[in-house]
C-alpha cells in the first residue's frame, strides 16, 4: 500500500502541538523568564527571587507562611501576596539577600541564626507616592555601608545590597557611573553618594534587583 508522503510530518506535528497543549493545561509548560524557576519545589537559597512572594517562598521550601514570617520578623498583618521586590521599599531594613540568608540558614547551606538583628516595625511603611520632588538630588540619606569586599577583588552583582551607595556600587564591582546611572534611568548629574534603598523607596529605581541586574550587564564582557 502506497503511503501519502505527507501523512507522516502531519501526524508528527498534530502529536507535537497536542504534547504541548497537555504540557500547558497540566501547568508543566514554562513560557515565562520568572517561571524558569518552580516556585513549587525550591531546593537552594539561590533559587529566590526577587519577584516571588511570601506565600511561594514559604510554599516552594515547605513552611508555613507564619513560620517564615517569625524567620524574618515580618509583622503578622503583612499580605503573604506581597513579592520581596516590594518589601524592600516598604520595610526599611529588608533586602531580598536577607531572605536567601534566612533559607540557607534553615537549609543547612550556612550556620547562623535566621532571624535579623535589627528589628522590624509592626506596620509596613507605606512606600511615597512619586512626585515632583521625588528625584534623587532630593532623598535624604543616612548610610552605613555594608563591609566592603577583600582589597584586590570585585563585588559580584548578586552581593549588592540596599544600603550600597551608587559611589561604592561602581568602586567595589569596577562598573562606571556613567554607565550605572544610565541603565538605571537615572540622571547624570544623580548624587552618587545616595543609598540604594532610599532610590528604591522613592520611586527613582524599582528595586534592589534592578541594580544587580544592570551591575550583572556591566560586569559581563
Amino acid at each position: 500500500m502506497r503511503v501519502n508522503k505527507y501523512l507522516l510530518p502531519i501526524l508528527m506535528a498534530v502529536a507535537l502541538l497536542g504534547s504541548v497543549g497537555i504540557a500547558q493545561a497540566t501547568g508543566a509548560w514554562e513560557v515565562s523568564g520568572k517561571q524558569e524557576i518552580s516556585v513549587g519545589g525550591l531546593t537552594s537559597s539561590e533559587d529566590v527571587r526577587g519577584w516571588m512572594t511570601l506565600q511561594q517562598v514559604a510554599d516552594g521550601f515547605g513552611l508555613k507562611v507564619d513560620d517564615l514570617y517569625t524567620m524574618l520578623s515580618l509583622p503578622a498583618d503583612l499580605p503573604a501576596e506581597t513579592a520581596l521586590k516590594e518589601l524592600e521599599g516598604l520595610i526599611a531594613g529588608f533586602e531580598t539577600t536577607s531572605v536567601r540568608e534566612v533559607i540557607a540558614v534553615y537549609l543547612g547551606e550556612t550556620e547562623g541564626s535566621a532571624p535579623p538583628a535589627d528589628p522590624i516595625p509592626s506596620t509596613p511603611e507605606p512606600t511615597p507616592a512619586p512626585g515632583p520632588t521625588a528625584t534623587p538630588e532630593a532623598i535624604a540619606t543616612e548610610h552605613t555601608g555594608p563591609t566592603p569586599p577583600p582589597e584586590g577583588t570585585i563585588l559580584a552583582a548578586s552581593e549588592i545590597k540596599g544600603r550600597h551607595t551608587l559611589l561604592e556600587i561602581t568602586d567595589q564591582c569596577q562598573v562606571p557611573l556613567d554607565a550605572l546611572l544610565a541603565g538605571l534611568n537615572l540622571p547624570a548629574d544623580a548624587d552618587p553618594n545616595l543609598a540604594i534603598k532610599d532610590l528604591a523607596s522613592s520611586g527613582a529605581i524599582e528595586s534592589v534587583e534592578v541594580v544587580r541586574d544592570v551591575v550583572l550587564r556591566l560586569q559581563t564582557p
